[in-house]
Parts: C-alpha cells; structure tokens; sequence
C-alpha cells in the first residue's frame, strides 16, 4: 500500500460500528423459515421421486431438471396423470393426498410475508402441514413399491 493511502486510510477512520444485516444463528425466526423452506424442498423431493417411479423405463419420462423446473401444482398435476396412466391402485388416496398439497402452494410465497413470517404458530402450522404431506406421499409411494416387489415372481 503506497503512503498517500496510508495516510488517507488513518485519517478517515469510519467512527461508526458496521453490523451485519444477516440475523444472528440463534434467530428463532430465521430458523423458522428455513425449516419452512426446507419442507417445501422435501415435499417437492418426495413428489419427484414418485414421479420418476412411475416413469421408469418409459420412453417420455421426463428429465430431472425439468421437474426440479416444475412449480408444485405442475408437479401435482405431474403426478396425478401419471398415476392414472398406470393405474395406480391407490388413486383414491393419491387424489386425495394431492388435494391436501394443493392448498400448500402458497406456503412458500407466504414465508416472505411479514405477518406469516412474524408469526411463529403460522409458522409452525406450515411446517407440520408441509411434513405431514410429505409422509404422506413417501407412505403411498413405499407402499406402492413394496406391494410391487411382493407380486413379483421370485
């Protein structure tokens, strides 16, 4: 560093604090959202991995990246044809499943409102209703493919 900077840098000490913006880890609510945030992703997972199981060794399957693309309602809607396509024989439950996910679209987008992000019961609710959905589609989909394997000849 040249003097003329030195100096200039010694003369001009900032005489305020910088914080930082970023809230500390210990942040209730930051660890809200991101538990919000991280059941959506999971959710979205889950109905990815049903998708593809319905997919495999089908010729129009359709490429990871287009369904990690896909919002939730196209990846519901995803599902769903899929299902029929191959006659799921719990469709009644996936329907029904996929009617409660719908109403979990919002979720995400609510998570940047400042009174469901300031609200830790909403919160909360959001969490459980994003991880009871989930389990719910890992369920239909284990036990989809467990009845499968026990039809298979051995």
């Amino acid at each position: 560093m040249n003097r003329p900077l030195q100096r200039a840098a010694r003369e001009h000490t900032p005489t305020h604090r910088i914080r930082a913006l970023k809230p500390p880890p210990n942040d209730a609510r930051a660890q809200q959202v991101t538990r919000v945030v991280d059941a959506f992703r999971r959710l979205r997972g889950s109905l990815a991995r049903f998708i593809r199981m319905f997919e495999a060794g089908r010729e129009t399957a359709l490429p990871d990246d287009a369904l990690s693309a896909m919002s939730l309602r196209e990846l519901l809607a995803t599902l769903e044809e899929a299902a029929r396509a191959t006659r799921f024989p719990h469709l009644r439950d996936l329907e029904q499943a996929i009617a409660q996910a719908r109403g979990l679209e919002r979720t995400r987008d609510d998570v940047f409102s400042d009174s469901f992000s300031n609200d830790p019961a909403a919160m909360q609710a959001a969490i459980v209703a994003l991880e009871r959905a989930d389990v719910r589609f890992v369920a239909l989909c284990v036990e989809s493919v467990m009845a499968r394997h026990a039809a298979a000849p051995a």
